[in-house]
């Protein structure tokens, strides 16, 4: 698949993520913690494909996909199996860091973790 065809795949992903955050906060922003991580997950699925557009930041967008799984598996209401399917979704488009899918992979588990783990000790 090329560059562009990513793009606008990846474009469509935040774009559905968009509609998924808009349905599962009643069209809020930012009201709950909940809410805003779920709007943060459209923020890092926008980051996702512009790391698609410029062929650099791998781990960057790798971040991203682990944040949209934290949204989707980590937060109250979970699990949102949308934003995970869309998560996984994204994860063949993105670059992969240093060439290697497994490292993509660990860098989104840990991503998610760290996210999970923040949060729980956030004032």
């Amino acid at each position: 698949m090329g560059k562009a065809a990513r793009f606008l795949a990846a474009g469509f992903d935040t774009a559905a993520i968009g509609v998924l955050a808009w349905s599962e906060t009643g069209g809020r922003f930012a009201a709950t913690f909940s809410e805003y991580v779920l709007w943060g997950s459209v923020l890092a699925a926008a980051i996702c494909a512009i790391v698609i557009l410029v062929e650099t930041g791998a781990p960057l967008a790798w971040i991203g996909i682990g944040y949209v799984l934290f949204g989707g598996l980590l937060t109250q209401g979970s699990p949102h199996f949308g934003f995970v399917l869309l998560a996984l979704a994204l994860a063949p488009m993105v670059p992969r860091p240093r060439g290697s899918l497994s490292l993509g992979i660990a860098i989104a588990a840990v991503s998610a973790f760290v996210s999970r783990v923040a949060i729980a000790f956030a004032p």
